[in-house]
């Protein structure tokens, strides 16, 4: 997957196997509105090694339907916290100048058309829209990747939501996602980002990722360990501040230790093309392997191998 350079996003970035983890700080809504307090947090994201930083962008009545009783304290909750336009602006240029990317997930169809505008190069679907068709085409049809969680989704909605995002012949990525806050480490459930990549059309170049809630950095080791390409954490200056994530994100002390972890996993992990082993192994065949000799009336594989006699 590639997130293009633009005018607005002047770094290039190509997410893959071959490529370094790419970190996501989540600011969800731990900025509390504040462009100070958003523009500190980028700072702190770009000495921890964060790759992108990413918002949520929405209008409030558009997306939670405040006629149910039960659902006044969510509406103004994420009312207090909606951005403008010029709130994104001057923090993506924040973000940019730092030598981050900067791009938000859409939770409103809204909001597409202003993040297009915006330039950012990649587009965030929340877990809860992976069955939102009209939010995931309107964001397919600006032409920037999508990176697609699948918290609380059925392998039935996943499913429909690559046939949708094939049809729409979208550049993607699927994120492994659990939505539980904080979510345990015996629920990781890491084995399900594979499961999630063989539903792919192409598995083997297929990207996939990790949206992680946990508490600590051992689930994402244990994702790039196993192929993700992009770790998406929640990110925040202090846990003590106001705000419904703040507890469950990461401060910069953790999110650096983070990024030295993924960049283990990844080194350990390797980028093998093929089954060869590495070249430096051969070196030792003389030692190692055997060679067939002849040995008291018997034919023996012994070492050392020698380029003259066969192999067993």
């Amino acid at each position: 997957m590639l997130l293009k350079r633009s005018a607005a996003n002047p770094v290039e970035r190509r997410l893959s196997h071959y490529e370094r983890p790419f970190l996501v700080a989540e600011f969800g809504l731990n900025h509390n509105r504040d462009l100070t307090l958003a523009m500190k947090m980028a700072d702190a994201a770009a000495e921890c090694g964060v790759d992108a930083v990413k918002l949520q962008s929405y209008t409030t009545r558009f997306f939670i339907n405040r006629q149910f009783e039960n659902m006044h304290a969510l509406y103004d909750i994420f009312a207090g916290l909606e951005l403008d336009a010029e709130f994104h602006r001057n923090l993506r240029d924040h973000v940019v100048q730092r030598g981050m990317a900067f791009f938000s997930t859409p939770l409103t169809e809204d909001w597409v058309g202003v993040l297009n505008a915006l330039e950012v190069p990649a587009f965030k679907i929340a877990s809860g829209d992976i069955n939102n068709r009209g939010l995931i085409a309107a964001a397919a049809q600006t032409g920037k990747p999508l990176l697609v969680s699948t918290g609380a989704a059925s392998e039935s909605e996943i499913r429909r939501a690559i046939e949708q995002l094939t049809d729409l012949e979208s550049s993607y990525c699927l994120l492994h996602c659990v939505s539980l806050y904080p979510t345990p480490l015996a629920k990781a459930n890491i084995g399900r980002m594979n499961k999630i990549r063989q539903l792919l059309p192409k598995p083997s170049e297929a990207c996939v990722g990790f949206s992680d809630h946990t508490e600590g950095s051992d689930a994402a080791f244990a994702a790039v360990a196993a192929g993700a390409v992009i770790i998406e954490k929640h990110f925040t200056l202090d846990k003590s501040l106001p705000g419904p994530d703040q507890k469950m994100s990461f401060d910069p002390a953790q999110m650096r230790e983070l990024r030295l972890r993924i960049d283990l996993a990844w080194s350990i992990r390797g980028n093998a093309l093929n089954a060869d082993c590495h070249p430096e192994e051969t070196t030792g065949d003389y030692y190692g392997k055997r060679s067939m000799y002849e040995f008291e009336g018997r034919t023996l594989a012994m070492r050392p191998r020698h380029p003259d006699f066969p192999l067993p």
